[in-house]
């Protein structure tokens, strides 16, 4: 009877976080914020492209541990807005156009104008090792730097390398082995995907995938628990020197693609475009916007 009555309860305080979370029974007109996790890099990268570099986030915004959770969250919130991978779309929900400066036209997040410098909130990703990889893991990389590997990466609306960056499809097979992946959650989605392929190209080879963002994964990188460290942010030079205290090896970098930082509302909002500026006054320790009535354009939720 006691764990009944314990998931009983469980399920209750879920219902009710829900409640309070979506606004039912409360100001329709209150904006829902949604982010991330502090470990996660889209985290770190959002404080200090958006908020900025030594500012904080407000109180109150809804950490969400995954890129997947936050789009998840905002399709069943109407008066949610959040940060994520453009690779993370769905039908439930509508990526906003994003400018700079308030009451500039908005670009959209897609691969042509991320890759052409024009959308405001595109980023490198990275792919970090301690010293040389081992051989197998040097092949798998080569391979998602290579065409067959970018294309991957293209299908999972991610951006491609420039043809310039993208290498040739390795030769030969990779030595028998296991490489473990670990680090942002903004790129398992694709490192997943990655792996599955190779897998099947190279069934030698075993790799294994986890997440839970850019800052788990370089701490397990540091303390030699991981052969590759999937990154959406660029290592801190401390970082680089703890690794290189503990293993005695310098930390490679290879830039594997490039993402554009969505900003996801409810698909039934009517705003199509939202600024920097204004981003910075949602997500703010100061920040003035706390209504959607306060954007043009955008939709109370009804």
């Amino acid at each position: 009877m006691k764990t009944v009555n314990t998931k009983l309860a469980a399920l209750f305080a879920a219902a009710w976080a829900t409640v309070a979370l979506t606004g039912c029974g409360g100001d329709p007109d209150k904006i829902v914020v949604v982010g991330r996790q502090n470990s996660s890099g889209t985290y770190g990268y959002f404080l200090e492209e958006v908020v900025g570099k030594d500012a904080h986030f407000r109180q109150g915004i809804s950490a969400q541990n995954g890129s997947k959770e936050v789009v998840e969250l905002v399709s069943k919130t109407p008066g949610a807005i959040g940060y994520s991978g453009m690779g993370y779309a769905s039908d439930d929900v509508k990526m906003l156009h994003v400018s700079k400066k308030k009451g500039e036209t908005g670009t959209e997040p897609t691969i042509e104008m991320a890759r052409a410098g024009k959308y405001p909130l595109s980023r490198p990703l990275y792919i970090y090792t301690a010293g040389e990889p081992s051989e197998t893991a040097k092949h798998y990389i080569a391979w998602i730097k290579s065409s067959e590997g970018q294309e991957i990466l293209k299908q999972e609306h991610y951006v491609p390398l420039t043809e310039a960056e993208t290498g040739a499809v390795p030769s030969g097979n990779p030595p028998d082995g296991q490489i473990k992946v670990a680090g942002s959650d903004t790129m398992i989605q694709v490192a997943g995907k990655w792996a599955q392929v190779y897998m099947k190209k190279f069934p030698n080879v075993k790799i294994v995938v986890e997440g839970g963002g850019s800052g788990k994964g370089i701490t397990s990188l540091i303390d030699g628990q991981t052969d590759l460290c999937n990154a959406s942010r660029e290592m801190k030079d401390k970082e680089k020197a703890d690794v290189k205290a503990k293993s005695g090896k310098d930390t490679v970098e290879n830039k594997v693609g490039m993402d554009a930082l969505a900003i996801y509302v409810h698909k039934d909002n009517k705003l199509n475009d939202i600024s920097i500026e204004e981003l910075k006054e949602i997500y703010g320790e100061d920040g003035a916007i706390t209504k959607w009535s306060q954007l043009n354009g955008a939709t109370k939720a009804e």
